[in-house]
């Protein structure tokens, strides 16, 4: 997930070092340019917009992707991971199962059993990103496409 700014200032620094070790790296942004191969979302630019855009890049993945991976990283262009870690960690795990892991933010306030930040990124087992397409995105009860605090919209997110 990235911006119109940030394409040339961060993107081509996560296509040379961890992007390059995914098995495909999809750069969603709010307009495509080719120099980076980036994928434009139909969303407005900023802060207020990033659930939206983080619903419409599920949206995408789900419509052109999902059949020919197991897992689906949601990371920001701020965002480094250790790919191989990343898959020892998910291993043991069937994509076949809704999975949802990251880092656990503890906001009873917000959501009683707490959330996953997405500044960290957090992962979707193929079956998770099935079902948020299939039940939550028409699901405005249960998936607002009003809120703009994308983490914590991911974490409310029931189905």
């Amino acid at each position: 997930m990235t911006t119109p700014d940030n394409h040339q200032e961060k993107v081509i620094h996560i296509q040379a070092t961890w992007g390059a070790r995914c098995n495909k790296l999809l750069i969603m942004s709010s307009v495509a340019d080719p120099s980076i191969g980036s994928i434009a979302l139909p969303v407005e630019e900023g802060r207020k917009s990033l659930w939206n855009k983080t619903r419409e890049a599920f949206r995408y993945i789900y419509n052109h992707h999902l059949e020919e991976y197991d897992w689906f990283f949601k990371a920001d262009d701020d965002t480094y991971v250790v790919v191989e870690n990343l898959r020892y960690f998910l291993y043991p795990y069937s994509p076949q199962l809704p999975i949802y892991f990251g880092s656990k933010f503890r906001y009873p306030e917000y959501v009683k059993q707490g959330y996953f930040s997405g500044g960290a990124g957090y992962v979707l087992s193929r079956e998770a990103v099935r079902r948020f397409n299939e039940q939550a995105l028409g699901d405005v009860q249960h998936c607002s496409a009003v809120y703009d605090t994308e983490d914590l919209e991911m974490g409310k997110t029931r189905h």
